[in-house]
């Protein structure tokens, strides 16, 4: 009668490859958060250019002036409203977010140029920093840094 020999791993060849495993995840998870992080602030910051853009459509559907209200509630998140004339058109509710935005009321005409004052809204989480610009023409992009 034959013996078959069965392969397998041994205890220490395993205890080994969980160890190269563990220092390769140790050194990757920095780079992780630090995605993690950038890819919040960037998904929100879009979020709200597409809420921006919408009001802007709106704008030039509906020939009337939009607004886009935005609100910062400092540690409890953000909100922002689409309104035309006082009807609330479409809402965007952040409370639980927590990334900070800066508070600010852009407008636009019927044609979806840009109307009033404010032009930037900031978008943050952690030390990364996202900005919302509205050019003249009612253009819109989002950018890295702070608005000035």
């Amino acid at each position: 009668m034959r013996t078959k020999k069965i392969q397998a791993f041994t205890i220490t060849e395993l205890m080994m490859v969980v160890a190269i495993l563990a220092i390769i995840a140790s050194i990757a998870a920095p780079s992780f958060v630090s995605m993690i992080r950038e890819n919040t602030a960037r998904t929100q910051a879009n979020e709200l250019l597409a809420l921006t853009n919408y009001a802007r459509s709106e704008a030039i559907k509906r020939q009337s002036n939009i607004q886009v209200t935005i609100t910062s509630l400092g540690t409890a998140g953000w909100k922002a409203q689409v309104l035309s004339n006082n009807e609330l058109l479409k809402e965007m509710d952040k409370t639980s977010s927590v990334v900070s935005v800066s508070a600010a009321n852009l407008g636009f005409d019927i044609r979806g140029r840009r109307v009033g004052t404010d032009n930037c809204v900031s978008v943050s989480y952690s030390s990364y920093i996202k900005q919302l610009q509205v050019g003249l023409g009612g253009n819109l992009k989002v950018i890295n840094g702070s608005c000035s």
